[in-house]
């Protein structure tokens, strides 16, 4: 009987976090299924070469978002668990902060992809895909950020998969109407869908919280401060993993980009259940910080998500000899880029974990330091690596960097506990 209790309490305590949980990783599925079919509709419309070009240029775009909201998506976690009644405010709050960041990171883009880049879109696509990834996008975000701190799991289940389905909609329309295949046709499929998506976020958010308290949300500069470190680390930790696309579209062309891009965007959305659990999991984890029961909560997130990068590993392996063959003609060195990947989805479920716990205990400029050096480290590697020996540089390269940040996480934690253990 004793055994059945423990069994029982084990599992009341995982369906604790399951049952917060659950909601989300079927949505971000659902979500992973919609970006798998817009990834292969939008690959075999454009080519390996016009995919290459049109992906380098989101990636180009990806750097900059994370700091379009200035870390204001996280801050409404911080504020929403200490007090439930600051929501509206700070919905408002995350929205001007997106609509002045994004604006002025759109302007820098482009200067950049103008002035600097040798391969990239024309100004006008390179725009629209400006307003899609750094402010209709991170607005989109905030939303389902808003969602999981009011732990609302089904607006947040919802919102988190708007901007995909807009996005495929258009692009299956563009398809079925017979526009031609280009990345200047797909960037205005793109933004067009994302605005979709925002509209409906925005609607669902007012549904279930009311409209903003522009009044009362944080002043300009005082969500800057509190959101810097913030956007730092997402900045790093999102820069490190797109960043090779940039370069490997200036140093060994767009045809190059295109088969390796896939690969990672399928990598990319196995790992999204993770990305699912750390969402859910990390309010009820600051709202337990110096809590006795934080150490169980974290015990659990950090089993669970590496038991399930490793099965998304093993799922890569299983699927790397069928991926030409759902992508076409041009696509044949997919395979070759998911075995080389198939370590990353473990590897990212750890340097999550671990920097997820530093948010949590309330030391976010530490990670953004950490990931910070990820980005430098993934920088180099990749400058040295793809001239050298090609595209398999970029996968390496990524590897490298995770175990880096990691070890780097880890220390850290370590060193806390030890002087928080002291005083």
């Amino acid at each position: 009987m004793r055994g059945w209790q423990r069994w029982l309490r084990v599992n009341d305590r995982i369906g604790e976090l399951g049952r917060s949980t659950l909601l989300s990783t079927t949505s971000l599925g659902t979500r992973a299924i919609i970006q798998a079919a817009y990834l292969l509709i939008v690959s075999r419309w454009l080519g390996a070469e016009g995919y290459g070009l049109f992906a380098g240029s989101v990636a180009l775009l990806t750097l900059g978002a994370p700091l379009a909201n200035w870390g204001s998506s996280l801050l409404l976690a911080r504020y929403i668990a200490q007090d439930r009644n600051s929501s509206r405010a700070m919905w408002a709050t995350a929205l001007v902060q997106t609509g002045i960041i994004g604006s002025l990171l759109i302007i820098g883009m482009l200067i950049i992809s103008s002035l600097i880049l040798q391969q990239s879109l024309p100004l006008g696509p390179m725009l629209m895909l400006a307003l899609a990834e750094l402010i209709l996008l991170p607005a989109a975000q905030a939303a389902t950020s808003q969602c999981y701190a009011l732990e609302h799991s089904t607006a947040s289940a919802v919102s988190i998969c708007l901007v995909p389905l807009g996005r495929i909609l258009l692009i299956i329309s563009s398809v079925a109407s017979g526009v031609a295949g280009t990345p200047e046709h797909a960037a205005t499929a793109h933004f067009i869908g994302s605005g979709l998506g925002l509209a409906a976020a925005v609607a669902l958010v007012a549904r279930i919280d009311g409209l903003p308290a522009w009044r009362s949300r944080l002043s300009f500069c005082k969500a800057t401060r509190q959101g810097t470190a913030y956007a730092i680390s997402n900045t790093a930790g999102t820069g490190y993993q797109e960043v090779d696309k940039i370069l490997m579209l200036q140093l060994l062309g767009a045809a190059v980009v295109g088969p390796y891009t896939v690969a990672f965007r399928i990598t990319s959305i196995l790992v999204l259940p993770i990305t699912a659990l750390i969402s859910a999991t990390l309010p009820r984890l600051i709202s337990q910080h110096l809590n006795s029961s934080t150490p169980r909560t974290y015990r659990t997130l950090l089993y669970v998500a590496l038991g399930y990068g490793g099965l998304a590993g093993m799922a890569m392996l299983i699927a790397a000899p069928v991926a030409p063959y759902l992508f076409g003609p041009g696509y044949e060195q997919t395979s070759r880029y998911l075995l080389l990947l198939a370590p990353w989805p473990m590897l990212f479920a750890l340097r999550q974990c671990l920097a997820t716990k530093l948010t949590a205990s309330n030391y976010q400029l530490l990670r953004s330091t950490a990931e910070t050096t990820g980005l430098i480290l993934a920088i180099a590697l990749n400058i040295i690596l793809l001239p050298r020996i090609g595209e398999a540089g970029s996968a390496l390269s990524l590897l490298a960097t995770e175990v880096t940040i990691s070890i780097v996480l880890w220390t850290l934690i370590h060193k806390k506990y030890r002087e928080d253990q002291t005083n």
